[in-house]
């Protein structure tokens, strides 16, 4: 009797609460187990007690980011594949330095795990038949609904909570990032930018994604005078995203 082959094991490296949850669907959809780490540290601390077919890594984390985890991990001698998660190209050297077998742009698409899946696990796909993507009228200067749906997989219920999710959270990110340039804490302020700013781009909410891309820019020039001036645009920007879904629902 053949025997079963277990399924693929994979480590997901993100901070992004929404960036994890769309990931992990699709990877359990690909017929692979998942186990997630909430940053760098805690991702070495994982490959290190626990056999993974692969690692994906965001390069962007708390604690410990991507290529500082990988380097440690590589130190151990784990030969594990680790792919990397940017917003930015990975360039060769980069991986060359932190031990990466590949890389994947963010916001990372369907197609895209898939691929990498398909590269490094040999999954099969399960699951989840696309549902039709349709044009519910929300404005796309505030919100690309129809790219949205297509990054969920063209799943309406999909969307709807992933919805859900990146309005609590951007609220709340929004709010942390008020706090630390009020307490002109830059550093901080601009990991909240850049994480509200990757959730948006995610979820194509088109004004969010470029006013906290600009505070970002900001915090990065140490200009916290501008950085605050943003803020009240950024709150605008979200208050007419919320609106603008609820619009949608009536």
């Amino acid at each position: 009797m053949e025997a079963v082959k277990n399924k693929p094991r994979i480590l997901l490296a993100e901070d992004s609460i929404l960036s994890r949850k769309i990931a992990v669907r699709v990877i359990e959809n690909c017929d692979c187990e998942i186990d997630t780490a909430e940053n760098g540290r805690e991702a070495f601390e994982k490959a290190s007690a626990n056999a993974y077919d692969l690692i994906i890594m965001d390069m962007f984390m708390p604690e410990m980011n991507g290529g500082e985890a990988s380097v440690e991990i590589r130190k151990t001698g784990i030969k594990t594949p680790i792919v990397a998660l940017s917003a930015n190209p990975v360039t060769p050297e980069e991986r060359i330095q932190y031990g990466f077998n590949d890389s994947m742009l963010k916001p990372v698409s369907k197609t895209e795990i898939a691929r990498i899946l398909s590269l490094y696990c040999n999954p099969r796909e399960t699951g989840d038949a696309p549902a039709s993507i349709s044009n519910a009228g929300t404005d796309d200067s505030l919100f690309d609904e129809a790219g949205a749906l297509e990054f969920a997989g063209g799943n309406r219920a999909v969307l709807t909570e992933m919805l859900r999710i990146y309005v609590e959270c951007t609220g709340k990110n929004i709010v942390d990032l008020s706090s630390h340039l009020d307490s002109c804490d830059l550093q901080k302020a601009k990991s909240a930018a850049h994480l509200i700013k990757g959730e948006s781009k995610a979820m194509c909410a088109k004004m969010i994604f470029q006013v906290s891309s600009e505070i970002e820019e900001a915090a990065k020039d140490g200009d916290r005078g501008k950085c605050r001036s943003l803020v009240p645009e950024l709150e605008k920007s979200f208050s007419r995203f919320k609106e603008s879904l609820n619009s949608t629902r009536k």
